[in-house]
């Protein structure tokens, strides 16, 4: 696996590696304001505190179709979905479990540059510990099913956590609606995200939409086909949805820590982040929070990684 160059930059050192994948962005530490800081959003998007995070790395892109595809040649791995009932699935304008959807058919057209979807929070969890241990990295990930635990200390591939999540997403923490900005979904003109647009209008006839924007997919799009936030972090708004690490608690950001939130002890459902293709607009907003039993798939869920810096 060719994806390593040598980075060494902002004078931080990594715990047993001094390179850096091809395929991430170093992320400076710093603190900002989490949560909701517009008009709207859940009632999980607030209170709006204050987060200090350490610097981390995050993939510039989600974890592609072709991505996968090499980790399942190289162990076998049997996904969540093909072991079990299949995966949620578009069909029309509803969604329904199809018992042969997987990540192999997600009931629309992909290539290996597409992102890989129907993956539940468990196959996130494989692939990472898989690509750490192919690139000499330590693992992460540690036990099974709800006793999985997270080393951050570990120099290996991970999920990012929310606040990380949303810190990369919002370009170390500026006052962003959007992975683009607080307007619509352009950069300079060019376009900046797979949204719910004229292209879904046209395939499932869904109103609701960003009138007279047209990205040309109504499902996955190749990742790094539009423009990427200020970090050269792309699809962070639209595309899919993003398993985070955290297990998701509504009530969490009253408690939170200031000081690199992981998320609750426990919980029941684990959070993701983003929105996919079709989803509804407002939840487009980098500060809107998704959940989700970590067995779920679904053709507009995928994944990112990241790894801690030390």
């Amino acid at each position: 696996m060719n994806r390593l160059v040598v980075l060494i930059v902002f004078g931080v050192g990594f715990t047993g590696c001094s390179a850096v994948p091809q395929d991430m962005v170093l992320i400076r530490g710093g603190s900002f304001q989490m949560g909701n800081t517009f008009d709207g959003g859940d009632a999980d998007e607030k209170p709006v505190h204050q987060v200090e995070l350490s610097p981390f790395l995050i993939g510039k892109c989600e974890v592609t179709v072709g991505q996968f595809r090499e980790f399942v040649a190289a162990t076998g791995y049997v996904t969540t979905a093909e072991q079990n009932d299949g995966a949620s699935v578009f069909v029309g304008k509803k969604v329904e479990v199809s018992p042969d959807a997987s990540w192999r058919n997600p009931y629309f057209e992909q290539d290996d540059q597409h992102p890989v979807v129907c993956v539940s929070w468990y196959d996130a969890v494989e692939y990472c510990n898989w690509r750490s241990r192919e690139e000499g990295l330590k693992p992460c990930y540690h036990g099974s099913g709800d006793g999985i635990t997270c080393d951050f200390r570990a120099n290996g591939y991970r999920l990012p956590t929310e606040a990380e999540w949303e810190y990369a997403a919002r370009s170390r923490g500026k006052k962003h609606k959007y992975a683009w900005g607080n307007g619509e979904p352009y950069v300079n003109g060019r376009p900046a995200g797979n949204t719910r647009d004229e292209a879904a209008k046209r395939e499932w006839g869904i109103d609701r939409i960003w009138e007279g924007y047209d990205d040309g997919y109504a499902c996955t799009s190749p990742v790094g086909s539009f423009a990427p936030n200020e970090l050269g972090i792309h699809d962070m708004s639209g595309s899919v949805y993003e398993w985070c690490w955290d297990w998701y608690d509504e009530s969490y950001y009253a408690n939170s820590p200031v000081k690199n939130p992981t998320g609750p002890a426990q919980g029941t459902m684990r959070a993701c982040r983003d929105a996919g293709f079709a989803c509804a607009i407002r939840h487009e907003c980098v500060a809107s929070r998704g959940l989700g039993k970590p067995t779920l798939t679904f053709s507009w869920g995928g994944f990112r990684l990241a790894r801690s810096v030390r």
